[in-house]
């Protein structure tokens, strides 16, 4: 009995009791912010707990403060979100040619190297459809991160020994919480958290998240409100730049800085749009509030808050890829283990009536044999998947794909180059052939190929460049061809 009983024990605590407890944190330069929400089935914020403390001197320290704040807040092993502030990454809208979730993936990692000046392969993505159109396009918010910030993260959870976590960029909480508060607005509207210096804008549409930038500004300047102005006029000017045919109808404020509240005409005024300063505290459902001295009822949460109030797509994680692949695969093994669990714990019981029915113990630990060998066979398939995940990661790493190539050769060739033929035989060789109206055009492309970093494992060569005369004039025939180093 006490083996049925363990078993039991331990399906039962694999299943958790505490998905509604979500725990939210943000690391900013002068506080450490954590709060424990309690949610239901509903989207509706039920209960709240909260800690500040200033932020931390170093790493160590930081993880300590951590440790402590989690332990009082009662954390046990529950979902924690960490919010990536707007400041730490890069984020752009742009239009992509699919509406396909897999080819998503692959073309905004692509894109990432053209906003930051950094190989693909160090910068981390994630993304939010925000709209599509009868052409099969989609429109994208981008958000791009270099590896090292996320890795600064990730040996703080480490530290901390945290594995079911999520990153996700701040303006998402900002977003969520608007439209929690304000779930009928259907035009855009421009919502600013402003709390002891730090201002973070983002721009939203209903449910998504268009547009986002946060600055800095010290509160001690004698001309801070006309410095905040200047800045919210310069977010609306980009936003317009980047997003089109959306125009701002409002701007909503959550501060507790009087200097902004007792300034609300000249904000209206000078904005040139309607300019509304408003508490979310009066507009969420809290039934509970805990830890009341670490509340700022005017702002400072919003963020935190807005993450906890509504699931985000995977899609805006901000995990390196390697590390979501494993997550997923142990999800999917926690999945098959319980259903072994739960099929063995029947199968237990089953098996305990019958040895008392036939006070036959060898038959009973002959069956339990049998399910040993059915788990070790559950097993197998699991470490198979293991090993052609790596093998892929490793291809990958290897050479160039077919996209890389293409693309690099779009980005190379001027409009006088004219691509007729190409031929890629996988690491091991690549030809071209097409026409140029100069030799001088067809030298500057060679060279072009030969510095760029999809190429550097082969050799570049011009096998022939011909001139030939046609009814338009003459033209240059040519050839190249790259062989692996």
């Amino acid at each position: 009995m006490s083996f049925i009983n363990a078993a039991a024990e331990y399906y039962i605590g694999m299943k958790p009791n505490n998905k509604n407890i979500i725990f939210i944190s943000q690391i900013r330069e002068a506080s450490l912010e954590v709060i424990k929400l309690f949610g239901g089935n509903k989207p509706e914020l039920l209960g709240l707990e909260a800690e500040v403390v200033s932020s931390a001197t170093d790493d160590k320290e930081l993880i300590q403060k951590l440790r402590q704040i989690l332990k009082k807040l009662g954390y046990n092993n529950n979902r924690l979100i960490v919010a990536l502030p707007r400041q730490r990454v890069t984020s752009r809208s742009l239009k992509v040619p699919t509406q396909i979730p897999k080819e998503l993936d692959g073309i905004v990692g692509l894109q990432a190297a053209r906003y930051l000046p950094y190989p693909a392969n160090e910068l981390i993505t994630a993304y939010q459809v925000t709209s599509s159109d009868k052409e099969g396009c989609s429109e994208v918010n981008l958000v791009i991160v270099h590896k090292d910030i996320i890795e600064y993260y990730l040996n703080i959870l480490r530290g901390l020994n945290i594995r079911n976590f999520r990153i996700i960029m701040s303006s998402y909480g900002l977003s969520n919480l608007y439209s929690y508060i304000a779930p009928d607005e259907h035009a855009p509207v421009m919502v600013i958290e402003a709390v002891s210096g730090h201002i973070e804008v983002v721009v939203v549409l209903g449910a998504r998240l268009l547009f986002s930038r946060a600055f800095k500004i010290a509160q001690n300047l004698e001309n801070w409100q006309n410095l905040f102005i200047e800045e919210i006029n310069r977010t609306k000017n980009a936003y317009s730049k980047e997003v089109l045919n959306k125009a701002i109808e409002k701007v909503i404020i959550f501060t507790p800085l009087s200097m902004l509240r007792d300034n609300l005409e000249l904000l209206n005024r000078q904005i040139n749009l309607p300019v509304e300063i408003i508490s979310y505290w009066d507009k969420i459902s809290v039934k509970e509030t805990l830890s009341k001295s670490a509340l700022d009822k005017d702002g400072s949460f919003a963020v935190l808050i807005g993450l906890g109030l509504k699931a985000l797509p995977d899609s805006l994680n901000l995990e390196p890829a390697a590390l979501k692949e494993i997550n997923k695969k142990i999800s999917r093994q926690k999945e098959a283990l319980c259903l072994i669990l739960s099929s063995l714990a029947i199968f237990l019981i089953f098996g305990l009536a019958v040895v008392r029915s036939l006070e036959n113990k060898a038959v009973y630990l002959k069956q339990l044999k049998i399910e040993a060998q059915k788990l070790e066979k559950e097993a197998k398939p699991l470490e198979e998947m293991e090993n052609k995940i790596k093998f892929m990661a490793e291809r990958l790493h290897s050479m160039p794909s077919t996209l890389d190539i293409i693309y690099e050769l779009h980005q190379a060739a001027s409009k006088q180059i004219s691509l007729i033929n190409f031929t890629y035989e996988k690491d091991e060789q690549i030809l071209l052939r097409g026409q140029a109206s100069e030799l001088n055009t067809v030298n500057d492309f060679v060279l072009q190929l030969e510095k760029s970093n999809v190429f550097k494992n082969f050799n570049i060569k011009l096998r022939y460049a011909t001139y030939r005369k046609t009814m338009q004039g003459e033209i240059v025939d040519f050839e190249i061809i790259g062989s692996k180093k």
